[in-house]
């Protein structure tokens, strides 16, 4: 190593090396590997995020609803505009992980229904059994 335009030769004993973590950045290190990933959320990070949340809940609306497992079910849906284009874009997977058949934008007259308040953003929920 040059100091001042000195050589010093250090012994691995007299270092002492360690991780700093960036601003912006999460900084993980283990087994003498250090690995840095960005903490910017992009917008389609933030919307996935969001489709994630929404089948969450509907999960445990199907739970508190008292449905089977294996119950399909018709989801519906009353919220602003980034929830509507979340559970439009995201339909499939939203479908999948709920056993949703449909995804329904409005208000039904029955079901099991419950008011969400996910990133700030208030949804209607409402799940409804269909053979």
């Amino acid at each position: 190593m040059v100091v001042d335009g000195e050589t010093i030769n250090l012994l691995p004993e007299e270092m002492d090396v360690g991780v700093v973590e960036r601003e912006g950045f999460a900084v993980a290190e283990e087994a003498g590997y250090v690995v840095g990933v960005s903490r910017q959320l992009t917008p389609e990070l933030v919307r996935e995020g969001l489709a994630r949340e929404l089948a969450h809940r509907i999960q445990g609306m199907r739970k508190s609803a008292g449905f089977e497992i294996t119950d399909t079910i018709v989801t519906y849906y009353v919220g602003p505009s980034e929830v509507e284009e979340v559970m439009h874009d995201f339909a499939d997977y939203i479908r999948q992980e709920t056993l949703s058949r449909d995804l329904i934008e409005g208000q039904p007259t029955e079901g099991y229904t419950e008011t969400q308040r996910i990133d700030g953003k208030e949804a209607t929920l409402t799940v409804v059994r269909r053979p």
